[in-house]
């Protein structure tokens, strides 16, 4: 089986590279008949039609296309069978249905000769009368038509063909003005001497191939606003222009345009986003680009190796009439760059037209092979088949578990698929879905391999070096799994994820006749749970929806998370493995909607942003410690609802040779709610405030903004731009770091190179860390037990999974101290959760560490109350005593048994001087100064350092013998070397001591 998939997938990758982009891909990709249950067939059983050319089927298309929005949900599958269909009137797609053709050769629908209503042009039909027009909602001819919209979701013809024959001058193929997971993929259209293929179009359209026409697209701005992708495409013989664009931010990549006019046309007056790479022009005569509106600094044009052949012309500019003339008969532009431009953070942007021409002997052919075709359908085996039910009650894990044992191909009817453990995929298991709206893999809410306190756990896993394809599913964690990843993907350049959609509770899926999917004892909540006024408990409890790491790559296509109970949408870690995204939507995440954390050679198209009014605080891009990476159309949006702005879309830490091509920062209706800068570098301070960039270089060479002048008693800023720091800790080697609590990260100083970097994010609120004597990094936690948990994490069976009113308040929880360790180097792979043991089991420790600032009787200090437990560090020799008040500190002080140590009684403004045993615990306490609330260190000479507003200074016996002033509130303190370090609330600080 293996074998053969490898020959398979060799076969056709020779014949895709061997013809590059041709002008048609006749190929069927479904070529079987797709077993579905829950699909609707468009066969003689089932409605009165015949696939024969010469009888019409409007109707019983249309009654198809209605059966199937009412299946499954609001959405559903229409398959459509080989043969060619007449029509004569238009074919309305109801919101989030797909229209499938099947059989060895595509479906042609065909509009017949001289059909009533697509001759004239009227105020309804100025862009033509359309053939199939995608609406919202449902249709029903007693009504108006709604045009498909921003909410407008799944809805896809694939795999079929159009064809308009004579006598329809003003007939269109397709209007698809709709949005995420909508798509038009293997589609070739005939347009003849109609008006254009695809009119206004939106989301994603991928090997689509269109003849004739006055265009082939004629678009403006999608239906939400972002950027549409167009992949593997291919124009011949438009009367006027391949395409025709007015505000579409277009990302082109993989175009051939033959025998036109003009390849593309930018609207007169309109300043467009247009991004193009790897295209070919041959046989245009008047010019390939007309562009316009020069001077608008929402004119952004970019575009990469574009090769052309008989193409005099390359670019006409409307306004000024200036031209870039091509080099010869058969050359390529290497570089295109029409906007405002910087060439790294420290230059002012300034308008430029560049262009770079090298003459070159022959056109080459493009190459798709990082977008292979499914395998063929007779390697398929459908899941049901097998046993599984995927009704949203039973569970089918081990079905799962032994389809991906046994079987290479695994096609997933639609269904609700009930999977409790993880999934982990051979490195060569292909899984198959055809509609991510209605092919759910479930994780119920209160799964035990998936909740609590610990290292995070993907639904999906694939192997390192995997060459997996992965389509069409939606992967939903629920709402309370605080362990889940949606997917953790390792697999390498050659495989491929698309049309996936990341997300989390659904109310309407997870209760029936009044019984929970999960427990049937329990009863559903008249209200779901991110409705209670505690929303964060519900919201941001999860690992991220897609993680792709250690050594993770490939292509990524068309992919949709928008789920607030994720930490990030989108999480791309330690992997220098090539890696593109064709098409991601972000949105209604509250921290994060994307981090890449030392990633490198990746290029990622079309990468759109909706921040949505629960994430005010939501960080778009998160860049870190990445190197070689391309960003084409980039799009952060804010929406109307917030009620304030943000600092930056992008921020970076210690990044090199990051380029940024059409950058686009914006708020819809409330402009100053836009993110202040498109771009912030934390180290430099260097930031992009310019919201609208055609192009800009993020070099890593910027200098500091502000240089650090080490003057000896004065407090300056290392970095800034955070919203509460504490917690300050060193290692063995000096290394500096802190946390932020709500925030959830954790970041780290490099001693030697003097940046700052983020090393950590999860789910977790960060109170205050410290290090074992290996280097490890200790986390201390707060944190609230999962609903239908106890705090040990153990099911508490007299609670339901989805809400409880008990006598701790809104579902009867508390708060408890919980600590992990991780590697900083790696924290997403060492996570660790800290036992908690009996004291007398660590007879002699090492290091003890206890809180730096208490609210707490005087009898806690002065009556020895001892604890009885500590969390044991991973170096089994460094122990925190267990305080139920562990999770309220600034910092944690470290003490080696037999010597003193300082810390704060908070409430009463106390410095306290104690001294350890050989156990580690505290005695001899008395009060060794008044002042304090947060912190206290001491240097070498034995002097103390307490955070009281600002930082008051005591020697040894007491006696206040100074001052140090700072811009901000001191949070946390610590003394490495000969530098004083603080947090305090937004900024680090430093002070050099001598």
């Amino acid at each position: 089986m293996h074998m053969n998939r490898i020959r398979i997938h060799i076969f056709f990758l020779i014949v895709i590279l061997a013809g590059g982009i041709q002008a048609q891909n006749p190929r069927s990709v479904f070529t079987d008949r797709p077993g579905d249950s829950a699909a609707v067939y468009f066969t003689p059983e089932y409605f009165p039609i015949k696939p024969d050319g010469s009888t019409d089927v409007s109707d019983a298309l249309q009654e198809a296309l209605n059966t199937a929005k009412h299946k499954e949900s609001g959405c559903g599958i229409l398959f459509v069978p080989e043969g060619v269909y007449k029509l004569s009137k238009t074919i309305y797609i109801p919101s989030g249905v797909r229209l499938i053709g099947y059989g060895t050769k595509r479906p042609v629908f065909v509009l017949g000769k001289n059909s009533p209503g697509f001759q004239e042009v009227t105020h309804e039909t100025n862009k033509g009368k359309y053939l199939f027009w995608f609406i919202s909602g449902n249709y029903r001819s007693e009504r108006p038509v709604s045009d498909a919209n921003a909410g407008t979701f799944y809805s896809s013809l694939l795999n079929a063909d159009i064809r308009i024959e004579d006598g329809n001058p003003n007939a269109s193929g397709i209007r698809a003005h709709f949005a995420q997971h909508c798509s038009i993929s293997n589609v070739t259209i005939h347009v003849g001497k109609g008006r254009a293929g695809i009119v206004d179009a939106g989301n994603h359209l991928e090997n689509v191939s269109v003849f004739g026409g006055e265009y082939g697209i004629n678009t403006d701005k999608s239906a939400p606003g972002w950027p549409i992708m167009l992949l593997n495409s291919y124009f011949e013989g438009q009367r006027k222009s391949a395409i025709l664009t007015n505000e579409g931010g277009l990302t082109i990549v993989r175009m051939k345009v033959k025998n036109v006019p003009v390849a593309v046309e930018i609207k007169e007056d309109a300043p467009d986003r247009l991004f193009m790479e790897d295209c070919i022009f041959e046989n245009v005569q008047r010019t390939g680009l007309i562009l316009t509106d020069a001077g608008n600094a929402a004119t952004q044009i970019n575009l990469r190796n574009i090769q052309c052949k008989n193409v005099p012309v390359f670019s006409l500019e409307r306004s000024t009439n200036e031209q870039v003339s091509g080099k010869g008969k058969t050359y390529q532009i290497t570089r295109f760059t029409y906007g405002f431009n910087a060439n790294s953070l420290e230059d002012i942007p300034q308008i430029v037209r560049e262009a770079e021409i090298v003459p070159i002997e022959s056109i080459i052919p493009l190459d798709v092979g990082d977008t292979p075709m499914l395998p063929t359908m007779n390697h398929w085996v459908n899941i049901r088949d097998l046993g599984a039910k995927g009704d949203g009650f039973s569970d089918d894990t081990e079905i799962f578990r032994e389809a991906i044992k046994k079987y290479t191909n695994i096609y997933i009817p639609q269904g609700w698929y009930v999977v409790k453990d993880p999934l982990v995929l051979e490195p060569n298991t292909n899984i198959i879905g055809l509609h991510p709206g209605t092919t759910i893999l479930l994780t119920l809410g209160g799964n035990p391999a998936f909740s609590g306190f610990g290292a995070p756990q993907a639904q999906l896993t694939t192997l390192k070096g995997g060459t997996n394809i992965v389509c069409g599913i939606f992967l939903n964690a629920d709402a309370y799994n605080y362990r889940a990843v949606n997917c953790k993907w390792m697999a390498g350049e050659g495989s491929y994820l698309y049309d996936v959609k990341f997300s989390g509770h659904d109310k309407n899926r997870f209760f029936y006749n009044g019984q929970s999917a999960a427990n049937p004892l329990e009863k559903p909540m008249p209200v779901t749970p991110e409705t209670h006024d505690l929303i964060t408990r519900a919201w941001d409890n999860q690992h991220w929806s897609l993680w792709i790491t250690n050594g993770g790559g490939g292509t990524f296509r068309d992919l949709w998370t928008a789920n607030e109970y994720s930490s990030a949408g989108l999480y791309v870690s330690h992997t220098e493995t090539p890696g593109r995204i064709y098409g991601m939507s972000l949105e209604h995440h509250l921290r994060n909607e994307a981090i890449f954390r030392n990633v490198a050679n990746w290029k990622i198209y079309d990468f759109q942003f909706e921040v949505e009014a629960e994430g005010v605080d939501t960080q778009p891009l998160d860049l870190i410690d990445c190197r070689n990476l391309t960003f084409a159309n980039f799009y952060s949006y804010r929406v109307s609802r917030m009620l304030k702005s943000y600092p930056s879309a992008i921020r970076t830490w210690n990044c090199k040779d990051i380029e940024f091509l059409n950058l686009h920062n914006y708020a819809h209706a409330r402009v100053k709610f836009t993110s202040n800068a498109s771009l912030y570098d934390v180290n430099s301070r260097h930031e992009a405030r310019r919201w609208e960039l055609a192009r800009l270089q993020l070099t890593g060479k910027e200098k500091r903004k502000y240089s650090l002048n080490n003057e000896i008693g004065k407090a300056e800023i290392i970095v800034t731009g955070f919203e509460f720091i504490d917690g300050l800790t060193k290692d063995s080697q000096g290394n500096i770091y802190f946390c932020e609590y709500r925030i959830r990260r954790i970041y780290k100083l490099d001693i030697k190179s003097g940046q700052v970097t983020s090393i950590a994010d999860f789910p977790w609120n960060a109170v205050a860390l410290t290090c074992d004597t290996q280097d490890n990094l200790i986390v201390v936690t707060k944190y609230i037990s999962q609903p239908g948990y106890k705090n040990d994490d153990t099911r508490n069976d007299n609670q339901p999974l989805f809400g409880w009113r008990g006598s701790g308040g809104l579902w009867g929880f508390t708060y408890v101290p919980k600590l992990y360790s991780i590697r900083p180097e790696n924290a997403d792979d060492s996570f660790q959760v800290l036992p908690l043991v009996d004291m007398s089991q660590v007879q002699k420790p090492q290091k003890v560490c206890y809180l730096a600032n208490r609210t707490i009787t005087q009898n806690e200090y002065y009556g020895g109350r001892k604890p009885t437990h500590c969390f044991v560090a991973p170096d089994g020799v460094t122990i925190i005593p267990y305080y139920e008040d562990l999770f309220r500190c600034s910092s944690i002080v470290e003490a080696v048994p037999g010597e003193t140590i300082y810390t704060l009684d908070e409430y009463h403004q106390r410095v306290i001087h104690s001294e350890t045993d050989a156990q580690g615990f505290l005695q001899h306490s008395h009060v060794f100064a008044n002042g304090g609330d947060r912190s206290v260190v001491t240097d070498q000479t034995g002097n103390v350092y307490v955070a009281n507003g600002d930082i008051s200074i005591f020697d040894s016996t007491s006696k206040p013998i100074g001052t140090i002033e700072v811009p901000e509130r001191p949070t946390s303190l610590l003394i490495s070397g000969d530098k004083l370090y603080i947090t305090a609330i937004s900024s680090l600080y430093q002070v050099r001591l001598k």
